[in-house]
């Protein structure tokens, strides 16, 4: 009975420093709900709960295991859901935001999996800091008059060790959604980054190329990406540019494809934050401007409407306020506005790119 024992002392003490690395596994995420008030050009206006406005509502694990010298294996994995309803954010995949394996050590970091692009505004990897909205709170968010970039399947992202404030990024997909295919008909991301941050300056340079493979009559898309932050103390002011060339859609109207060579846009933002009464106060103000390059190759799904010219343009602006309730709850107003010109004037689809929005909300991280 007393050598059981013993052993049994033995072995829990043994096992004690394993258990203890296992555990470093943390669960996390966020629920965002806000009372809406939208209106789009041609349309009564509407009332809505929803989700997501000042940040997707997300659940995920992450966890790092240390292998000593230096070195450490961690993972992340991340999904959307909708509060209003309770719906998984992309039907069919347990792991939609995110779900990749990474290795770190002095040679930087190496992970794989699934993966936000450098310019996405998603996951762990995407280096652009343009904005003080990013891609949320509906018509101001960045999506609304940039190409944004997207998660891409079977990854791999490279980020080199950091030197004197700059640091270097390399992504590529095999499969932006399978590689199931041979090399020439899967469709491929490559992406490569630099940021740079001394003091109150963050700095980011981006180009990145989808080739569209195995999709008929689809020019590859290059988008180049610039981005620039200062935090005065008393203010922080965000700036953007892009030029995207062969990009074939936007995000308002996802039915509308642009065949053949697509559009060309460039685009700017310009936005602040700043401390106010124990809150932010955010505003910004977005513009893009461009051209349809193959006009005979647009086509809007279940209707036949084709723009009547082959200039575009498209500005938004808004502004929010953030209040926190404690260390991981907020509540946050906003009001954002958005048209779209020239071509975006099509009565088809008018109202998807003029429109504007105004609400309260609240959002709790965990």
């Amino acid at each position: 009975m007393k050598f059981s024992k013993t052993l049994l002392a033995a072995v829990v003490m043994t096992a004690a420093p394993f258990a203890l690395a296992e555990s470093n596994v943390t669960l996390y995420g966020s629920i965002d709900g806000a009372v809406a008030v939208q209106k789009e050009k041609g349309r009564t206006a509407t009332v809505q709960l929803m989700d997501g406005v000042a940040g997707g509502s997300v659940w995920g694990l992450e966890g790092t295991e240390e292998l000593g010298n230096g070195y450490s294996v961690g993972f992340n994995l991340e999904n959307s859901y909708t509060m209003d309803d309770g719906a998984e954010g992309e039907s069919g995949l347990a792991w939609a935001k995110q779900a990749s394996l990474n290795v770190s050590g002095g040679f930087g970091t190496l992970a794989f999996g699934r993966i936000g692009g450098l310019a996405s505004y998603e996951g762990t990897y995407s280096i652009w800091d343009a904005s003080p909205f990013g891609t949320d709170y509906l018509q101001i968010g960045l999506g609304n008059a940039f190409v944004t970039g997207q998660i891409n399947n079977n990854t791999v992202h490279y980020s080199f060790p950091e030197f004197s404030g700059l640091q270097l990024h390399l992504q590529y997909s095999n499969g932006t959604e399978a590689d199931t295919q041979k090399w020439s008909r899967n469709a491929h991301y490559f992406g490569i980054g630099a940021t740079y941050e001394i003091g109150g300056l963050n700095l980011a340079g981006i180009v990145e190329r989808f080739d569209n493979k195995g999709e008929d009559d689809v020019k590859p898309t290059m988008v180049y990406s610039l981005s620039a932050a200062y935090d005065f103390e008393a203010a922080k002011v965000y700036f953007g540019y892009q030029y995207a060339s062969h990009f074939h859609g936007f995000d308002q109207s996802e039915d509308w494809v642009f065949s053949g060579k697509g559009l060309n846009q460039n685009a700017f933002t310009l936005g602040a934050e700043v401390p106010a009464a124990g809150g932010t106060f955010k505003a910004a103000v977005n513009y893009g401007f461009g051209k349809i390059k193959s006009m005979d190759k647009v086509t809007l799904e279940d209707a036949d409407a084709a723009p009547d010219r082959d200039k575009f343009d498209r500005l938004g602006v808004g502004a929010a306020y953030e209040y926190p309730l404690s260390k991981r709850t907020m509540v946050y107003s906003w009001g954002a506005w958005q048209k779209g010109g020239k071509a975006l004037k099509t009565a088809e689809v008018r109202g998807d790119f003029e429109n504007w929005s105004l609400g309260v909300g609240m959002r709790h991280e965990f």
